[in-house]
């Protein structure tokens, strides 16, 4: 908070040489006590006055800083009070302190400024919406150098900036000459280069605009967090994994799937992703919708003879994940990690049996499509890194790896594999 005093101004009394020695030749008590003792009056009103000043601006940094709810003015200011905070439109008509039984409103022209235990401070501010001035509190989101706040009235949520080196001035989402905010922003930060792409990206929120201030004030080069979309493909090395499901299904025929402890197979996937950031942080959430084909096969000979197994099966799935991204500006690395969930649209699996009796090939077919759960659940690892192609777009490359089980069925088959990425992002 910043807070201006005005300063302290005292006059000081000279004796004429003369006058003086003759006095003290003339060891005048009267006037000799006058001196010392305007001398030090004088003296200690001085230190009082700077001892004042320095208790004033301690109690108004611990106001401002604190964990405790305050109330200030010109002049007096008072923390550890009890405020109630009635949301952005309430809170910038008027603040509400309890006070005993009792609720005491204060008006914006009452006080320069208040504020929350969670860090909130509203200023008291005079401000032009259309054609009408008034005085109204402004939820001060970022101070430093370009100062940003918030105002939400009837019918009205915008912004202001206030900066040293220019006048207090509102941010609209779009101004009388039709210029949206990025543009406004682009010439109130120009001397400023390194905050030129995120002033494009910046959304027109309280969270990505204080975000932008923040980093303006620093003049910080950084990939700014933004909303991003695009499309995904890939190819998935995948395995199913029948251990579970054998004695359940098929002990009738002595355990043939035994001879299968995994079939493998690679396909093609492709699909679309969006990825929004986590409080305007380098953590996003990033959902993904993926669409796999895969077909196995697999024969194996015993003494109780051969043995052909066929799956084949199309699914959706739709990875969870939550991302860090380094940000670096030009290659970015990051990491996944989450939950994955498929549904099959179309699976089939079959287990051929052919066996030898009297010069005759006879074979037995099993439907073993049950094996297949619906819905599967499961998690996802990878990591990755991300070229940047301008202030918007990116290309990236990913390895990750699932594991999914069958949500209704824990014993039916398992689903496993590595999957390539690659995608763009607009």
């Amino acid at each position: 908070m910043c807070i201006i005093h005005k300063g302290f101004r005292g006059k000081r009394a000279v004796l004429p040489a003369s006058i003086l020695v003759r006095n003290l030749i003339s060891l005048n008590p009267t006037i000799l006590y006058e001196i010392i003792h305007a001398n030090v009056a004088h003296n200690i009103n001085n230190a009082m006055k700077h001892l004042y000043l320095i208790l004033v601006i301690i109690h108004f940094s611990v106001l401002s800083f604190g964990q405790n709810a305050y109330i200030s003015t010109d002049s007096t200011g008072t923390s550890g009070i009890k405020l109630i905070d009635g949301g952005d439109l309430r809170n910038s008509m008027f603040c509400q302190e309890i006070r005993g039984d009792s609720i005491i409103k204060y008006s914006p022209y009452e006080l320069k400024e208040y504020g929350f235990k969670n860090g909130e401070v509203y200023v008291s501010k005079n401000i032009q919406i259309a054609d009408s001035s008034k005085r109204v509190f402004l939820e001060c989101l970022n101070r430093g150098k370009t100062t940003l706040y918030y105002y939400k009235g009837k019918n009205i949520q915008t912004f202001f900036i206030e900066k040293d080196s220019t006048p207090f001035v509102e941010l609209p989402k779009k101004n009388l000459k039709k210029i949206n905010y990025s543009e406004q922003l682009l010439s109130i930060t120009k001397d400023c280069p390194n905050v030129t792409d995120a002033c494009k990206l910046t959304g027109y929120s309280k969270k990505s605009l204080t975000k932008l201030i923040e980093r303006y004030n620093n003049c910080e080069l950084k990939p700014f967090p933004h909303f991003k979309y695009g499309i995904i493909i890939g190819y998935e090395f995948s395995r199913l994994t029948l251990a579970n499901a054998v004695n359940e299904w098929v002990t009738y025929i002595n355990d043939p799937l035994r001879y299968f402890k995994n079939t493998h197979d690679g396909s093609f996937s492709s699909g679309i992703f969006i990825d929004n950031p986590i409080l305007v942080s380098d953590f996003s959430l990033h959902v993904e919708l993926l669409y796999y084909k895969h077909g196995y096969s697999s024969s194996e000979s015993s003494e109780n003879g051969d043995f052909d197994f066929v799956a084949n099966y199309t699914l959706i799935n739709v990875p969870i994940l939550i991302r860090y991204t380094y940000p670096s500006n030009s290659i970015r690395p990051f990491a996944n990690i989450g939950l994955n969930g498929s549904y099959f649209i179309k699976k089939e699996a079959l287990l051929d049996e052919s066996t030898i009796e009297t010069d005759a090939v006879i074979t037995n077919r099993i439907n073993l499509t049950s094996l297949f759960d619906n819905y599967l659940l499961g998690y996802v690892i990878g990591t990755g890194i991300e070229f940047k192609l301008n202030f918007r777009n990116a290309l990236f490359l990913e390895l990750r790896y699932i594991h999914q089980y069958g949500l209704d069925n824990p014993k039916s088959l398992q689903i496993a594999g590595f999957n390539l990425l690659t995608g763009i992002s607009f």
